[in-house]
């Protein structure tokens, strides 16, 4: 727009001759609006005009000052460059740190895993200990000498008529050797232990009697009340005599004086009064083992016959068959047919032919065992086994014989 040419004087005059304009409202009226205006006005915020000033003033610092820009542009770089090197460091320490940590876990990782393999080893060491001092004639029937220190316990044999009262049954325990008490005290005194019934077997003992051992002259002495049980019936007094036969027999007694309440003499049913009883270790050899099964109990009892055998081929030869009135049964197989020759040092050699043979062989070996020892061997030997190892025995070598038949706990 051009710049007006006019002089102060012209514009009066052109203003003078403009109609004149009246203004029609009262004076408080326009007083009013006005003071509305000046409120209104005063409402602004107190920062918008010191803002704005301070945003032109930067406005023109930021034109006008390009080297203050270039510094504070350096200084910003410097700032980035500090706060990298700074994330850097703290990306380094926390690799740094993980890595420690992942070692240490690694570390730990590994301790425990060597923990557990030496635990492992322990367990499996503690394992092998204690199958080293299980014993491994456990699961047979008799009772050898690798189980029991003669030195330190006593062993005991009991004979118990079976629940038919058919037969007596041997039955062997084991108690600690008290060196100041006689054998028949210790034998007295553990009958009240034995546990016939659970055993499947006659509740028979103890016995009411009195005892007595006379050492220097061999005999042994029993002495009973009148209205004892072993004169009623043959059965009862069978058993009595085959019983005392067997539990006394190779104890180093030749006799056993029988007496009613210290009269001489007991009355047995069948045989009458009996004063005494040869109980020499000959009565009770050159006998066969069968096996005599009883309800509830697993493996079958090791039984001797009645009948004595010249020789041990008799006595193989009644293995294989039962014998019905002493309820026992055959306790070889029938498929093995027994070859057996003697050989030096009182050893029996036996050939079980191509039977092959496992751990159901055991009780049948067992009773070979038994009848060999009654014939007065010294130990088994099997010839052209199909197997090496047979339970506890090995059958490359001679095997022991047992010490005697059907052992039970009493602890």
């Amino acid at each position: 727009m051009k710049k007006s040419q006019l002089s102060d004087k012209q514009l009066e005059e052109i203003l003078g001759q403009m109609p004149k304009i009246k203004d029609h409202r009262d004076s408080r009226d326009i007083y009013q609006n006005i003071a509305h205006r000046v409120e209104k006005r005063k409402k602004m915020p107190t920062w918008v005009i010191p803002g704005a000033a301070l945003a032109a003033v930067l406005f023109l610092a930021f034109i006008l000052s390009p080297g203050l820009m270039g510094n504070n542009y350096s200084e910003d770089k410097s700032m980035d460059s500090s706060a990298v090197g700074e994330k850097s460091s703290m990306e380094m320490n926390t690799a740094t740190s993980d890595d420690t940590a992942n070692e240490s876990a690694s570390q730990k990782e590994s301790t425990f895993m060597m923990e557990s393999a030496d635990s492992k080893v322990v367990e499996k060491n503690k394992e092998f200990a204690a199958m080293d001092k299980a014993n491994p004639y456990d699961g047979l029937i008799s009772l050898y000498s690798e189980e029991v220190d003669t030195e330190t316990s006593e062993v005991l044999t009991y004979a118990i008529p079976d629940k038919q009262a058919m037969t007596v049954v041997p039955v062997t325990v084991t108690t600690p050797k008290k060196n100041a008490k006689a054998w028949i005290d210790s034998y007295a005194e553990t009958m009240s232990k034995l546990k016939e019934e659970e055993w499947g077997l006659s509740d028979y003992y103890p016995l009411d009697a009195k005892w007595s051992s006379d050492g220097e002259n061999k005999t042994l002495s029993m002495d009973v009340k009148e209205n004892h049980n072993f004169k009623y019936g043959s059965s009862a007094s069978t058993n009595f005599k085959e019983a005392m036969t067997q539990n006394f027999s190779g104890k180093g007694f030749e006799k056993l004086l029988l007496f009613t309440e210290g009269n001489k003499g007991i009355l047995l049913e069948g045989y009458g009064t009996m004063d005494e009883m040869p109980i020499s270790a000959e009565q009770s050899a050159r006998r066969a083992y069968l096996f005599l099964l009883a309800d509830g109990i697993e493996l079958p009892y090791l039984v001797p016959t009645k009948e004595k055998f010249e020789t041990i081929e008799f006595a193989f030869e009644q293995m294989l068959s039962d014998i019905d009135e002493q309820n026992l049964t055959a306790s070889i197989p029938g498929n093995i047919k027994l070859d057996y020759t003697e050989k030096e040092n009182s050893v029996l050699s036996i050939s079980l032919g191509e039977v092959a043979l496992d751990d159901s062989f055991l009780p049948h070996l067992e009773a070979i065992l038994l009848t060999a020892k009654e014939f007065n061997y010294k130990g088994v030997k099997i010839e052209n086994a199909n197997i090496e190892q047979l339970g506890p025995f090995n059958l490359n070598e001679v095997l022991p014989l047992p010490i005697a038949p059907n052992k039970k706990n009493i602890d």
